[in-house]
């Protein structure tokens, strides 16, 4: 008898320990890398108590909604504090610069944002800058789409030559 009472409450031990959770945010959507989190792409998870992920409480969903993805964030994980900007971008010291590109001067593996490319004018391979991809807008009729970089605020004067020119290639070089 004693032995079934002990395996009882160890069962209803185990029953609680694995209903005690507690509400935290996830993506409910993809949001991809600086672009504004919404009350649509989030929705109410709840992880079991003990949990070692980096979470917020769903308590604080207001204070999501209307900032920016620090990074990529995909659907159905939770939302880890460090994944939301608070900060505008571009940051102060950084400028986003629209580069058009024709098809053949981007790769054909796509790009996306958070993707790190360099800008290289053929004809001034010195002028090389690193940049992080911001936005990829649509092709146009012609196949040209213009790619947001976000990039040092310094760099724009020699960005700005290489958005006027046909030769400008922009090559991938990190993925994130």
């Amino acid at each position: 008898m004693t032995l079934g009472v002990a395996g009882a409450l160890l069962g209803w031990f185990v029953y609680q320990q694995a209903n005690d959770r507690y509400p935290v945010i996830a993506l409910a959507r993809a949001v991809p890398f600086g672009q504004p989190i919404e009350l649509a792409d989030l929705r109410e998870a709840s992880l079991p108590r003990g949990t070692d992920l980096s979470t917020m409480p769903w308590a604080e969903v207001d204070r999501v909604i209307g900032r920016l993805a620090a990074t990529d964030l995909y659907a159905g994980q939770p939302l880890p504090p460090d994944a939301v900007r608070h900060a505008p971008i571009p940051e102060a010291g950084q400028a986003v610069i629209g580069i058009p590109v024709a098809p053949g001067q981007l790769p054909a593996t796509p790009l996306e944002p958070h993707d790190e490319v360099l800008v290289i004018r053929s004809d001034d391979a010195s002028s090389t800058v690193r940049a992080t991809v911001l936005r990829v807008g649509d092709s146009d009729t012609s196949g040209r789409r213009t790619i947001d970089l976000l990039v040092q605020e310094g760099l724009v004067t020699s960005l700005a030559h290489a958005a006027t020119d046909d030769r400008t290639l922009l090559v991938l070089v990190a993925r994130r």
